[in-house]
């Protein structure tokens, strides 16, 4: 199996904290708008991630953000579709102001403990 289907797998499955989630979403945000200085590689980790949270039925993801991800994604990409990019790019700047990089580095040292890399 490799790194993607294990990470969606492990996703599917891990008991998510609430804060844990809203940085999934955050996280996706900020590769969509190619805010994030991940390689391709690791970004796609991450969003196989995001794609077994939203995938999951005990988890629902109604917000503005999550919805704009919704539409701006092909699950095919880790780049949002051209028509989106702007509307990314404006959501991005709207949420980092609330976002704390500590919160953030804990989501995806978590992820990379479980997955093993």
């Amino acid at each position: 199996m490799d790194i993607y289907q294990k990470a969606y797998n492990w996703a599917l499955t891990y008991d998510f904290k609430p804060i844990e989630i809203e940085y999934a979403s955050k996280l996706a945000l900020k590769m969509l708008d190619d805010a994030c200085q991940m390689d391709d590689s690791t970004r796609k980790v991450f969003f196989f991630v995001y794609d077994a949270i939203c995938d999951r039925e005990d988890i629902v993801l109604d917000d503005d953000t999550n919805k704009l991800i919704y539409l701006a994604r092909d699950r095919n990409t880790i780049f949002s579709k051209p028509p989106y990019r702007e509307a990314i790019h404006n959501k991005r700047l709207e949420v980092i102001p609330n976002m704390l990089k500590v919160h953030m580095k804990e989501y995806k040292s978590m992820v990379r403990e479980h997955l093993d890399f």
